[in-house]
């Protein structure tokens, strides 16, 4: 078998050995051409996740229109490679922590379905928040063609995120990752978001103290490269300059979404923390008053393009097709070893799972 599962859970305890680091869960979901019928549901869903770095064609089941990088996602649903093509893979991100990765590389493969997991606990408001602002900002930079940052970044040069105040001059201190160059002369080339002011190139500037200080034209998003004396690039440097009164507004839930992140990829690798910084501050310095505080289950979800669905109409699930499987205990960190049922509903289900962090085969 080609096809891979990979299922990333974030959850504290005071133990700190896991017994499900990396592992490797899925329920293969057979399915067939038959007609799809649709009942309705409660307005109230729980939130839902987005879609992350799609490659090739994906669909939900029963819409006609295909996933894109951004895309809510509903858990539970199920997901749909193109027929008839292989190499299709696609990330989604679940507001409680949850990391899947779906794959396949061949056509027997690719012509299964692949089923989104439930949220295992109760989401993190700031969480929800989070991927709703990060979806709006996907959806703008696709519809955007001078957007300056599209897709996931491939750079190897470590990076940073950073709110910095004005100062005089227009002036901005900047500490973090910059803290651990060496003291000398550095110079820094200069992209503002905002296309009313000019890229600026080769800026020199001098590190005498743990932080820097640098000028800046006015508030706003500014991605910067920092190179030393040899013209070598050290640092990727994404800032959000804001005028004093902006501070308490954008600092704050910063620290707070720099704080949930750090706890999702503590244990469990995987997470964009530096594009979702990015993309947040970006919402955040928009000032956009229509991005919601909550996501529901229909919210940003297509529609099919073959017939209008009406809000809180959703597919019923197939009978073709294999329920989600459920861990006993729930997913997370423990203390000791612990014994851990695998099940699902589906009779003759196939489970393929590894705990080791390898892909199943």
């Amino acid at each position: 078998m080609s096809l891979r599962t990979q299922s990333i859970f974030s959850r504290k305890s005071l133990g700190r050995v896991s017994l499900l680091a990396g592992c490797i869960l899925f329920c293969l979901l057979l399915f067939t051409t038959s007609a799809i019928s649709l009942h309705a549901q409660p307005a109230k869903q729980n939130p839902v996740g987005i879609a992350w770095q799609v490659r090739g064609s994906w669909q939900t089941q029963g819409l006609a229109e295909p996933i894109l990088t951004g895309d809510a996602i509903q858990p539970g649903s199920l997901l749909l490679p193109g027929q008839g093509s292989t190499n299709h893979s696609i990330t989604v991100l679940l507001p409680d922590g949850q990391r899947i990765l779906y794959e396949c590389f061949t056509s027997e493969d690719c012509a299964h379905g692949f089923r989104v997991p439930s949220l295992y606990r109760k989401p993190d408001p700031l969480g929800v928040e989070m991927l709703v602002r990060i979806q709006a900002v996907l959806g703008n930079e696709r519809h955007d063609s001078s957007t300056v940052s599209k897709g996931q970044y491939t750079s190897r040069l470590p990076r940073d995120e950073a709110v910095a105040v004005l100062g005089s001059g227009n002036r901005v201190h900047i500490e973090g990752l910059v803290q651990s160059l060496p003291n000398g002369r550095y110079t820094y080339d200069l992209q503002p978001l905002d296309h009313a002011y000019p890229q600026q190139s080769h800026l020199v500037f001098d590190k005498t103290a743990p932080s820097v200080e640098l000028a800046l034209p006015a508030s706003g998003l500014y991605a910067m490269t920092i190179a030393d004396a040899l013209n070598t690039p050290r640092i990727d440097l994404f800032i959000a300059a804001v005028k004093p009164a902006q501070e308490a507004s954008v600092s704050k839930p910063f620290r707070e979404l720099k704080a949930l992140m750090s706890e999702w990829n503590e244990d469990y690798q995987g997470w964009p923390i530096h594009d979702f910084q990015r993309a947040y501050l970006k919402s955040l310095m928009s000032g956009e008053k229509q991005v919601p505080t909550a996501m529901n289950a229909n919210a940003g979800v297509k529609s099919s393009s073959s017939a209008a669905t009406p809000a809180g109409i959703i597919p019923k699930e197939r009978v073709d097709a294999t329920a989600e499987p459920s861990f006993s205990p729930n997913p997370g960190l423990f203390d000791a070893d612990t014994e851990v049922t695998l099940q699902c509903s589906t009779q003759n289900a196939i489970i393929r799972y590894t705990v080791d962090g390898s892909q199943p085969t």
